[in-house]
């Protein structure tokens, strides 16, 4: 299996093949009806580009799935040259476009991993093989796959993320944090990476570009920006029920469980989590696996936002690759994960327990439901235990093997 592998990464035209039989499989399951969803948000998004002055951009409903715009006011900015193109044209570019954010995020991945790239200290043979081949199988892992149905952005701000991570320049990985918090609020949370590593210039030019979206705003949506930093972004469940299976959140695995919405009880979790996240990505960094130390404050922020729908944790993708190799690769337990997410995010349990759920229907339903819907949280938690034991150990940091920091960071 591993020489038939390494054959189809060298191959010269084998990983495109590859690719093309991907789009191809991945037209016809749309023209079949396995797209049940024709790309709702990317709808979303185009209507609140439409709304932008008219005072209604928090108040409207997108159809069919009456769904509310819930990003801050600078994202509806940035999406207005959406409204330019016609609605089936505007579908193929995005996804094929997504396609492309999947090559951006494998490539800055193994960069981070000091795998490929200039200054790689431990570069692999056939990259442009391998990042194809990841483009290729990267679309049928759950959280993925249901990215490209919905029309969703997540796979876009993961690229950025990961290019800034991966940036010569302190202001352009502090752009990458700043504009994409600016889109959507959660990955605000990326500060964290820079913050820990002590790259001061790094986070003040996160604020600083967060703050310019904000400026930005306010200059042509005023009302609108007041109205959602002071009283919108306290509403979680205004994005859609806290409950249901789709939300790959701590707070949604506890409100399944307990049959409602416990939210003393997801503080404690949320701030244990957090608590932990941070351990781990300090250890992480102490140990030099800069990769490790990105996906554990990522999953953090899966874990303890309010919300984390199963289409935001498009990060297993780097995570598997991470799994493969990263300096942890030859581990038991690294293995192990990776046939547990592998399992977990290819068996599409997630959207499987989302088509047996219906509006409406109350928080609790029959345990072994329960169960399964909190596979995305708990492989998290197991996650983050595992980068923090391994590199605690000093597992990654024997092998060295990740990217040189930009000159202007200190030491962390």
């Amino acid at each position: 299996m591993l020489g038939a592998m390494q054959r189809l990464v060298a191959s010269a035209w084998a990983p495109w093949a590859l690719l093309v039989t991907t789009l191809v499989l991945h037209v016809l399951a749309t023209l079949a009806g396995s797209d049940p969803f024709l790309m709702v948000d990317l709808a979303v998004y185009v209507d609140g580009a439409r709304h932008l002055t008219d005072g209604t951009l928090y108040d409207f409903f997108s159809e069919p799935l009456h769904l509310p715009f819930t990003y801050p006011p600078f994202s509806a900015i940035i999406f207005s040259p959406l409204t330019w193109l016609p609605w089936t044209l505007l579908r193929i570019l995005w996804q094929l476009a997504s396609f492309g954010a999947i090559a951006v995020m494998a490539y800055a991945t193994l960069r981070l991993l000091g795998r490929a790239g200039p200054k790689a200290r431990n570069p692999l043979e056939h990259v442009r093989g391998i990042v194809v081949t990841i483009t290729a199988v990267g679309l049928w892992l759950e959280p993925v796959r249901t990215t490209f149905n919905y029309g969703q952005i997540n796979l876009f701000l993961a690229a950025l993320l990961l290019a800034g991570a991966v940036a010569s320049k302190e202001w352009m990985a502090g752009f990458s944090v700043g504009m994409a918090a600016g889109v959507k609020l959660t990955p605000a949370i990326t500060g964290l990476y820079y913050l820990l590593q002590r790259r001061w210039w790094a986070v003040v030019w996160s604020v600083v570009f967060f703050m310019a979206t904000i400026a930005g705003a306010l200059a042509v949506l005023r009302s609108e920006t007041v109205r959602y930093f002071t009283k919108l972004i306290f509403d979680p469940g205004r994005t859609g029920p806290v409950w249901s299976a789709i939300n790959q959140s701590l707070r949604g695995a506890i409100a399944r469980l307990a049959g409602q919405d416990l939210t003393s009880l997801w503080l404690v979790a949320a701030a244990a989590a957090g608590l932990l996240g941070l351990w781990v990505t300090w250890v992480c960094l102490k140990a030099d696996d800069r990769a490790a130390a990105f996906l554990a404050v990522q999953i953090t922020g899966l874990l303890i936002s309010p919300i984390s729908w199963s289409h935001h944790w498009v990060w297993v993708l780097p995570l598997l690759l991470w799994c493969l190799f990263g300096p942890g690769q030859r581990l038991i337990w690294v293995r192990v994960l990776a046939v547990a997410w592998l399992v977990a995010s290819c068996s599409y349990v997630v959207s499987i327990l989302i088509a047996l759920q219906y509006i409406g229907q109350l928080a609790s339903r029959p345990g072994w439901q329960s169960g399964l819907a909190v596979i995305y949280p708990l492989l998290g938690i197991i996650t983050l235990v595992i980068l923090g034991a391994i590199n605690r150990h000093g597992a990654s940091g024997a092998v060295g093997s990740t990217v040189a920091r930009p000159e202007s960071a200190p030491s962390s």
